[in-house]
C-alpha cells in the first residue's frame, strides 16, 4: 500500500492554489518584502521543479508570520504553507518535524474556521502514520492511519470539502481494507461515496466509482461482479500519465485480493506477477511490497522453496530501500543547513529594517535641526544595502559551485555503482551487442515469461554487467529491447491466421512472453500504433509491411 500513499501525498500537495513560476534568485530582504500570496506562488514554482530547499525557505517565511496578526484572508495561506512544510519533511522521513507542522496547521484551521483545509491535513496525517509503519516493512494494518483516512473522508463529505481528497482517500481506503480484510469498517463510507455526486472534472473519479462498486460486491461475496468492475478500471487508466503505473498497481492489487477471497490461486498469482513487473518501473518501495506479498502467498500455499526465494529477494530490496532512505536524510541535513542560514539572514535583515524605520522617523521629526545626521544615516543605509547585496551574490556563487561539485559526484557515483571499473569502449560494445542480437534472433527462450537478463548474458557468453552496459549504451533498456523483439514476433504470428484464429489476445501475448493482457496491449500499441485487435483486422499486406511512420519495432 505504500505506493498508494505516495500517490496520495503528491496529489494532495500539488492541489494547493499557488499560481506563479519564478526562480529563487532574489535577496532575503526582497523575500521579506513579498506578500504571503507572492511567497506561496514562488514556493509552488520551486516545488514543481523539485527545488525543495528554496520551496521550504519561502513556505517557512509564510508559516513564521502566524505569530503576527494576519488578516483572515491570509491565514489560509499560512495554514497551507505549514501543511506543505509537513509534506516536505515527510519526504525526508523526518516524521517528528512533519507531525509538528501538521498539528500546527490543524490548529490554525480550527482557530480561524478554515474547515475546508482539514481534509487535506488529516489525509496527510494518515499518510504519515502509514508511512511510519511501512518503513518497518511489515505492511501490517495500521488502525490509527486508517481512522485518520476515514476522518478526512467523512469530514470532506459532510462539509463539502475538496472532492479530489474524497476520491483519493476512497481509492486508498478500499485498497487498504481489501488487503487486510477490513471492508466492513468502511461500509458506510462506501455507501456515502456511491451516492455522492462527484464532478466529472475530478481526476480518477470513474476509477474510484468502479472500485467502490467492486468493494460493495465483495462485501456481499459476489466476487464475479466485483471482478467485472475492477476489470473496467483498465480502460480508465492513462498508461502514459504521471500516475498511470501507480493506478495499474492499485487495480492489480485489488484483483489479487478478490481472487484470494474467491480461492482462485492461479489467477491471484498472475495479478502478483503483473504487480511485480510494473513495480520494476516504479521504485524500490513498491517492489519491496510485492515481494513481501509473494512470500506470504507461497508460504500459505506450502511452497517452501518459492517462499524462501522471495523472502531472500524481499530482504535484499528492503536493505536497498533503507540505504536509499539514509541518503535522503543526508540531503535533508543539507537543506536544513541552508534553511537555518536563510532564517538567520532574514532575522538580521528584519532587525536592520526596524532600526532603519526608527531612524527614519527620528530623522523626519528633527530634520531641520539634524540635517547632517540624516545624510550620515542615508550613507550608512546605502553601505549596508551594498554589503548585503555583495554577501548575497557571494553566497549564490558558493551555492552554485557546491551544486556543480555535487552533480559531478553523483554522475561519477552512478557510473561506478552501475559498472564499477569495467566500463567498456566502443568496439567491446559492438561485439557484445552482436552476441546479444544473435541470441535474441535465434533463441526461442526469448518468448518465455521466465527469460531474464542473466539468462541472456549466459546464452551470449558474457557477464550480466557487460550485457547490461552494452544494451544501455545502444540507447535501449533491457526490457525495452526484449519487448520490441516480443512484439515483432507477435506481429509475425498474427500475420499467420492458422496460428492465431483460435487464440485470444491474452494467449497470443503469453505465447511471446507477456505475463498479462494489459501489459501486452499497452506495449503493442506503443510500438506499432495499433492495439492487437486492430492489428488482426488489418489486411495481410498491411501486416507484412507495417506503417513506416510508426515506431520501429526492431533497431
Amino acid at each position: 500500500m505504500k505506493i498508494v500513499y505516495r500517490v496520495l501525498l503528491w496529489v494532495l500537495t500539488l492541489q494547493m492554489s499557488f499560481l506563479a513560476a519564478s526562480a529563487y534568485t532574489m535577496p532575503a530582504d526582497q523575500l521579506l518584502a513579498m506578500s504571503n500570496r507572492q511567497l506561496c506562488d514562488k514556493a509552488q514554482a520551486h516545488w514543481d521543479k523539485y527545488e525543495l530547499d528554496s520551496a521550504l525557505i519561502c513556505f517557512n517565511i509564510v508559516a513564521n508570520r502566524a505569530d503576527k496578526k494576519q488578516p483572515i484572508e491570509d491565514m489560509h495561506l499560512v495554514c497551507a504553507a505549514t501543511t506543505a512544510m509537513g509534506n516536505i519533511y515527510m519526504h525526508f522521513y523526518d516524521y517528528e518535524k512533519a507531525m509538528q507542522c501538521l498539528l500546527n496547521s490543524e490548529n490554525y484551521a480550527r482557530t480561524h474556521h478554515l474547515n475546508w483545509q482539514l481534509p487535506d491535513i488529516y489525509a496527510a496525517m494518515a499518510f504519515l502514520e502509514q508511512d511510519k509503519s511501512d518503513l518497518l516493512h511489515d505492511f501490517s494494518f495500521n488502525p490509527e492511519a486508517f481512522e485518520l483516512s476515514r476522518k478526512a473522508f467523512n469530514f470532506a463529505a459532510k462539509n463539502g470539502g475538496p472532492q479530489y481528497v474524497m476520491v483519493v482517500l476512497m481509492i486508498n481506503m478500499i485498497t487498504n481494507a481489501l488487503c487486510h480484510n477490513r471492508l466492513k469498517l468502511i461500509e458506510e463510507e462506501l455507501k456515502t461515496f456511491q451516492k455522492y455526486r462527484i464532478y466529472d472534472t475530478i481526476p480518477a473519479r470513474d476509477f474510484a466509482k468502479h472500485q467502490c462498486e467492486a468493494a460493495i460486491y465483495v462485501l456481499h461475496t459476489e466476487y464475479d461482479s466485483a471482478l467485472f468492475h475492477l476489470k473496467q478500471l483498465e480502460n480508465l487508466i492513462d498508461v502514459e500519465g504521471q500516475y498511470g503505473l501507480a493506478y495499474q498497481m492499485v487495480m492489480h492489487e485489488n484483483m489479487y485480493f478478490v481472487h484470494l477471497a474467491k480461492k482462485d490461486n492461479a489467477k491471484a498469482i498472475l495479478e502478483l506477477d503483473a504487480i511485480e513487473q510494473i513495480s520494476q518501473e516504479q521504485d524500490i518501495v513498491s517492489l519491496t511490497e510485492v515481494l513481501f506479498l509473494k512470500r506470504q502467498f507461497y508460504s500459505a500455499m506450502g511452497n517452501i522453496a518459492l517462499a524462501d526465494k522471495y523472502d531472500l529477494l524481499y530482504h535484499k530490496a528492503k536493505d536497498k530501500f533503507l540505504a536509499k532512505s539514509n541518503l535522503v536524510k543526508v540531503d535533508e541535513e543539507k537543506i536544513l543547513f541552508k534553511l537555518n542560514e536563510a532564517n538567520h539572514e532574514i532575522k538580521e535583515l528584519s532587525y536592520k529594517q526596524r532600526i532603519q524605520q526608527t531612524e527614519l522617523i527620528a530623522v523626519v521629526v528633527v530634520a531641520l535641526l539634524l540635517l547632517a545626521l540624516l545624510l550620515l544615516a542615508w550613507i550608512s543605509h546605502r553601505r549596508t544595502k551594498e554589503k548585503n547585496r555583495s554577501l548575497y551574490e557571494q553566497n549564490q556563487q558558493l551555492l552554485a559551485n557546491i551544486d556543480r561539485v555535487r552533480q559531478m559526484r553523483k554522475e561519477q557515483d552512478a557510473t561506478t555503482e552501475k559498472y564499477g571499473r569495467g566500463k567498456m569502449e566502443g568496439d567491446d560494445i559492438l561485439q557484445v551487442m552482436e552476441k546479444v542480437e544473435r541470441v535474441m534472433d535465434e533463441s526461442e527462450e526469448v518468448y518465455t515469461t521466465e527469460f531474464s537478463l542473466d539468462r541472456l548474458a549466459e546464452l551470449a557468453g558474457e557477464t550480466e554487467s557487460r550485457v547490461s552496459q552494452a544494451i544501455n549504451s545502444s540507447g535501449h533498456k533491457y526490457y525495452e529491447l526484449l519487448n520490441e523483439y516480443r512484439v515483432r514476433e507477435a506481429c509475425r504470428r498474427m500475420s499467420d491466421r492458422k496460428q492465431t484464429d483460435n487464440l485470444t489476445i491474452e494467449a497470443i501475448g503469453q505465447s511471446v512472453g507477456f505475463k498479462s493482457r494489459s501489459n501486452f496491449v499497452a506495449t503493442f500499441k506503443r510500438l506499432t500504433g495499433l492495439t492487437p485487435s486492430a492489428y488482426l483486422k488489418q489486411p495481410s499486406k498491411a501486416k507484412e509491411q507495417p506503417d513506416e511512420t510508426k515506431q520501429e519495432i526492431s533497431t
